[in-house]
């Protein structure tokens, strides 16, 4: 049987000093590699198909470079994010230096730089962008001369000659209850552990309902893989799919990956009464914007097991919001985590220093608003990071509103720590002591430090404790 490898490479040393907090707060099993593993074992199952999580797996490259070796593949598939990109590439290096076999990149800086990567970069052989799961299938068709390479949409790749060609952008499908269930049996499922409210730490996966985003929020890349167009999964499937993930992978911890989980509430709350008719004994947390809860919604999600919810803040400067086109306003922000603690969800927060036309006033009041919200019980501070595909990126090239990008090196951009930018009156320097002030003046309280030690247990309190005082402290 031929034989598939899709790889997820390692990545947590790229977050440098935040490294054991990466880890502790951003292990996610590779959904998107698990997609199109289930797409090919339904509609080509003459090929057999492995994931391999490298972070997951600990392993180094040369060490994954000796176990790809030994099972002498057909096709590898690499999944690369922007800051990862100069490991992937490495690992791409180490692949064809010790094995004849065609490479595949996809993934979010595959969709945004498209032909400039084979143009610049000679291991890969071929570019997947936007969805991938038909793709791939024509890409195999190919490879089994059953299809002319041109005619594959979302495809670039070296003519004969070694001329690139982009075959132009596959449409969305609008029916995506075709894409099945991700391969999550394929992972070491068993190892992506995530420390849940009132549970400790305990093993989890993600899913999503619905993929797009109709908002246009400008330092997010989604669109680019998902499309503007929200299109949206059956509840049945949804349901029926965490009723899988239950009764043979025995995880009973879901977080909703969707970049507005509460966007359409009548839809949420139809989900909401699925998972309870169907006794499902679970509990689950998500992502969301503040101005899409209300009581109704936040009662059926309670009710169904929601135990944690996410919000970003972004800024806490209301002119500030509507320069990055967030579309919401301090008091609607500060409703959400209020109505949030009446179901005692627990909350999150995400907020970014160092936008275009940040000043220090502006800065400290993002600072000042998360530290004032009593009811946000974590909070993540990230220092603006410009990535490809971005309006902001876009802003940042062109130094508007005063930001300066200060690195082309993608595996620097990351929003803890090491920042790429400075803004007029802020430099790298100072961006990164308010980071670490503003992290200081939100936990170091003693109601924060109580509540993060004692809510998963103190053992997981101790541990997520440490790895985030590793980071602040150096």
């Amino acid at each position: 049987m031929k034989k598939i490898i899709l790889i997820h490479p390692p990545w947590s040393y790229i977050y440098g000093k935040f490294q054991d907090a990466a880890r502790a707060g951003n292990l996610y099993p590779p959904l998107g590699l698990c997609y199109i593993a289930s797409y090919i074992n339904e509609f080509r199952p003459e090929y057999s198909v492995e994931i391999i999580d490298g972070e997951v797996e600990d392993l180094s490259l040369n060490e994954l470079v000796s176990e790809i070796v030994k099972k002498k593949p057909i096709l590898i598939g690499l999944s690369s994010t922007s800051p990862l990109f100069k490991q992937t590439k490495a690992l791409a290096n180490l692949i064809k230096t010790n094995l004849n076999t065609k490479i595949v990149l996809g993934g979010s800086h595959a969709t945004v730089l498209k032909g400039s990567i084979l143009q610049e970069e000679q291991d890969f052989d071929y570019v997947i962008y936007g969805e991938g799961e038909e793709s791939i299938i024509e890409m195999l068709d190919y490879l089994d001369d059953k299809k002319d390479i041109k005619d594959i949409k979302g495809l670039v790749y070296r003519d004969k000659e070694k001329k690139i060609k982009d075959n132009g952008e596959r449409r969305l499908s609008q029916d995506i209850d075709k894409y099945l269930p991700p391969a999550r049996e394929l992972l070491r499922y068993e190892r992506y552990l995530w420390s849940v409210p009132r549970k400790g730490t305990v093993p989890f996966t993600t899913i999503m309902t619905t993929r797009g985003c109709p908002f246009q929020c400008i330092f997010c890349s989604a669109q680019n893989v998902f499309g503007r167009t929200l299109r949206k999964r059956s509840i049945e499937s949804v349901v029926t799919e965490m009723e899988w993930v239950v009764e043979h992978l025995h995880i009973k911890h879901f977080s909703f990956i969707d970049d507005c989980f509460t966007l359409l509430k009548d839809r949420v709350i139809a989900m909401c009464q699925e998972i309870i008719g169907r006794g499902l004994n679970i509990t689950f947390e998500g992502f969301t914007k503040a101005d899409t809860v209300d009581d109704d919604i936040l009662y059926m999600l309670k009710k169904a097991g929601m135990v944690r919810i996410s919000f970003g803040i972004e800024s806490g400067n209301p002119e500030m919001l509507k320069r990055i086109k967030k579309g919401i306003t301090l008091d609607e922000i500060r409703n959400a985590f209020k109505l949030s603690k009446k179901y005692q969800l627990e909350t999150k927060g995400s907020a970014i220093i160092g936008f275009p036309y940040e000043t220090k006033e502006t800065l400290m009041d993002t600072i000042n608003f998360i530290t004032s919200i009593k009811e946000c019980d974590q909070v993540y501070l990230n220092i603006c990071t410009p990535y490809p595909g971005t309006e902001l990126y876009d802003m940042a090239v062109n130094g508007e509103g005063g930001i300066k990008l200060l690195s082309n090196d993608f595996s620097k951009y990351l929003r803890y720590g090491n920042p790429v930018i400075e803004v007029d009156g802020l430099s790298k320097d100072e961006l990164i002591k308010y980071q670490k002030y503003g992290f200081r003046k939100f936990y170091f309280k003693p109601e924060r430090i109580w509540y993060n030690l004692k809510r998963a247990g103190f053992k997981a309190g101790l541990k997520n404790a440490f790895a985030f005082l590793k980071g602040v402290s150096r």
